[in-house]
């Protein structure tokens, strides 16, 4: 029995790791810095959080196949146990496949959110699924045969009754084996014998940032993250000391002598690019010739720009950013959390009160990514999505409609709102499975594959809203931000291809009656649209941001993300990661964009320095979300 349940675990353990390197050989670029040695130990490493999973998810079969029980032999009991080892091991490999391309997106392994990803209502979610395996089928391919070596293991070691049982010796003898079982199973699940269980951050521990989610395994950061508090309140300073370092809390932007804006207010267009990181804009790159994106080019030769930096990977991370100035610091979404109730300093909301008619808009189906549901939560008091469209023939097949048909019904919708208004436009085009209408398949010569081609559609669709809106009166009267929700999952060129270069975003601000365009290098981020928009808009009243005014600000310039449990600053030319409570990396960018040198040893004023500041940071988001203190308004 024993030697039975010892190979069909070690059997799901080779599995597990077949599975990791089905992950590398997938995501090579991700990890092209690690040599072949190097390689090989994260490889090895990786065993200890395998152990961990293949302990959770096998204590029913383990503790089945070692119940000190006569029963256990009998071949419908033992029917049901190989079943259920198939089942359970069959989802633990499933998840581990599922990330094989997911991690594209994400970059980093799926945590619990999964579970609210299917249990949403959206209608979308199966169709969805069933797109990832027909685009991806030949990793569904790849899963059933790793499904068909478990029922083979199963089927091919069978446990055979012993000739003689005695009662007495027999039945103390397995309930031994049993209690064993179990304490090894209690070791394996903890992945050792330290104080404290092994987590996702752990990783951290073996190698860098970038490279925990080919240490890690999807069951392990699943199952780890499932049901648990998202954050824990945190006292790296004392109140006073606190605001000194870092404090999310504005004044307010009231006007001064002089100032022409009065109370003529402009109109607010916040457009979020789908996918748009600035390795696809001409704009960003040394040169524009053959560029993809030739009329957003054009527009931000015309604007107020930077090189700025998403808070988050995904559309989810990137809207509260953008629209409250809250990054994603948490293991879970916020729009998935149950802070997601916290009242939160959203933009529509202080527009409204500013008295602006305000709308969000996005093509795709109404419930996808609860955008709707944060739109409201921000104070907008309109969503218009693919239902509110209503016309089927442009729909995409997959998401919603096509960005140029439903760019000019936004175009009109806007047009018919009350000035001042503000609205929020997200695109959505350029998201995989980067769909075009057929008439434009062959239309961008310059595009050399479906993600660039996308791209280029919707700067097309840009150019032609653009186009649409420009002979309105209310278009010189306007404040136009332009940026992106994150960056794509591929195509990841020079330094982008980093833990920060993952990261690289467009932020301008356009006006058209201000052409004069102007780049600025300095430290930007999504969550500083906000507090730079109330500063054009002079709100006056104070609010919470965790952003700097970009235009005019006296506070220090930078970037925070998080990302597989660690936390990553970028502030003054150094790019810091810390763990929650010591810093694992200390980077100097302009010089080592790849992050391969480590001056966490040697530079420790810098070290000090950053580390403060982020843990201020750190501090004021945990316990101002837990405590729902993300708003002044009462």
């Amino acid at each position: 029995m024993q030697r039975l349940l010892m190979i069909k675990l070690f059997a799901v353990l080779l599995l597990m790791g077949t599975t990791r390197w089905v992950f590398y050989l997938f995501n090579t670029d991700t990890f092209s810095q690690l040599h072949f040695f190097e390689l090989l130990r994260l490889m090895f490493v990786g065993l200890r959080f395998d152990l961990s999973a293949l302990a959770i998810i096998n204590l029913p079969v383990i503790l089945m196949l070692t119940v000190p029980f006569v029963f256990r032999f009998h071949p419908i009991y033992q029917r049901i146990t190989n079943i259920l080892f198939v089942v359970l091991n069959s989802l633990a490999l499933a998840l581990n496949m599922i990330d094989v391309i997911y991690f594209r997106y994400i970059s980093k392994r799926t945590t619990s959110e999964l579970f609210q990803f299917f249990g949403n209502k959206d209608e979308n979610v199966f169709l969805l699924v069933g797109r990832f395996f027909i685009d991806f089928w030949y990793i569904l391919l790849m899963f059933l045969l790793l499904v068909w070596a478990l029922v083979f293991i199963s089927k091919f070691i069978v446990l055979k009754s012993p000739a003689t049982i005695r009662q007495t010796r027999w039945y103390v003898v397995q309930s031994l084996i049993c209690v064993l079982w179990l304490g090894i199973s209690v070791i394996m699940i903890r992945g050792g014998f330290q104080l404290k269980p092994i987590s996702l951050v752990s990783a951290a521990r073996y190698t860098s940032p970038q490279h925990m989610a080919l240490v890690l395994n999807t069951p392990f950061t699943v199952i780890k993250t499932y049901n648990t508090k998202a954050i824990k309140p945190v006292s790296y300073f004392e109140h006073d000391a606190l605001v000194k370092v870092f404090n999310p809390v504005y004044a307010g932007f009231p006007v001064t002598a002089g100032d022409s804006l009065g109370q003529d207010k402009k109109n607010v267009v916040i457009l979020i690019l789908e996918s748009f990181g600035r390795e696809h804009i001409g704009f960003y790159q040394a040169s524009t010739e053959n560029s993809n994106t030739p009329f957003l080019d054009s527009l931000l030769a015309e604007s107020i720009s930077f090189r700025a930096w998403a808070n988050g990977k995904r559309s989810i991370e990137a809207v509260p950013s953008i629209l409250a100035s809250l990054p994603s610091l948490m293991n879970i979404d916020y729009l998935t959390s149950h802070y997601v109730s916290n009242n939160i300093t959203g933009l529509g909301t202080i527009l409204q009160e500013m008295g602006y008619s305000t709308a969000f808009f996005h093509g795709g189906s109404n419930g996808t990514m609860s955008f709707d549901a944060f739109a409201r939560v921000a104070g907008f008091e309109h969503y218009f999505g693919r239902d509110e469209y209503s016309n089927e023939a442009d729909f995409d097949g997959q998401w919603g409609i096509f960005d140029e048909p439903f760019l000019q019904y936004t175009a009109a919708q806007i047009n018919a709102m009350p000035e001042p208004f503000g609205v929020g436009l997200f695109t959505l085009s350029s998201h995989h499975p980067y769909t075009v209408p057929p008439q434009y398949n062959q239309a961008f010569p310059n595009a050399h594959n479906k993600i660039q081609k996308s791209i280029a559609y919707t700067d097309l669709a840009l150019r032609r809203f653009f186009e649409t809106m420009k002979h309105e009166p209310w278009f010189n009267h306007t404040i136009f931000v332009i940026t992106a929700d994150h960056t794509s999952e591929d195509d990841k060129i020079g330094g982008m291809n980093s833990a920060l270069g993952n990261f690289a975003v467009p932020l301008a601000f356009y006006q058209p009656d201000q052409q004069a365009g102007a780049r600025i290098d300095g430290l930007a981020q999504q969550t500083d649209i906000l507090p730079t928009l109330l500063a054009m808009l002079h709100y006056d009243k104070p609010f919470v941001a965790f952003g700097n005014n970009l235009i005019g600000t006296t506070k220090p310039a930078y970037s925070v993300s998080f990302l597989n449990g660690i936390y990553q600053l970028l502030m003054d030319g150094y790019l810091i990661q810390f763990n929650g409570s010591q810093t694992i990396g200390l980077y100097q960018m302009e010089k080592d964009p790849m992050l391969l040198n480590n001056l966490a040893d040697t530079e420790p004023e810098v070290k000090h320095r950053l580390e403060s500041f982020l843990k201020a940071v750190i501090q004021q988001y945990n316990n101002r979300m837990i405590n729902n203190a993300l708003t002044l308004i009462e």
